[in-house]
């Protein structure tokens, strides 16, 4: 766990780095195919066409070395991490790409961004959140988007 001096420490050098991350997929990301648009919209993701989608070897950790220390200590970013999302952008492992439901949860992070006002409260919430949850890796985002991913995969399932 963080201290809460090291966290509120961290806390603006996260949005720095999650800022310039997201500006960075937004430039060289794709967007969302038309399945993905479909699911986009039911995840609740208001403007689809901002989406854009990063396929990498691994998910990079932040320069700043007390940084990607509590990434990794906390289970936000870690060397088995298979994707994650910054405000519209979202990077994910080439070796996870088939996995709708993770895509899906994903969308569903870019749809509480959106609701959040923004990459900047939406990460402060996000965090704090995780932060405050005794159990870290859960936290109401997270058990938001893994409903949602869930829902709306096994729906289809049902339907076929």
């Amino acid at each position: 766990m963080i201290d809460q001096e090291t966290f509120q420490y961290l806390v603006p050098l996260a949005y720095e780095w999650a800022k310039a991350r997201e500006q960075f997929i937004l430039a060289r990301g794709a967007s969302l195919g038309p399945g993905h648009t479909v699911d986009a919209r039911r995840a609740g993701v208001q403007d689809v066409s901002r989406v854009k989608v990063l396929v990498v070897d691994r998910i990079p950790l932040p320069d700043n070395k007390e940084l990607a220390e509590a990434a990794r200590r906390t289970d936000i970013i870690t060397d088995t991490s298979r994707a994650v999302t910054i405000g519209h952008g979202i990077i994910i492992r080439a070796d996870c790409w088939g996995d709708r439901e993770l895509i899906v949860h994903q969308l569903a992070h870019v749809a509480q961004c959106e609701r959040s006002g923004g990459l900047e409260p939406y990460l402060r919430e996000y965090l704090c959140d995780r932060h405050t949850c005794a159990n870290f890796t859960i936290g109401s985002f997270e058990n938001e988007a893994r409903g949602i991913a869930r829902e709306i995969c096994a729906a289809d399932l049902v339907a076929k």
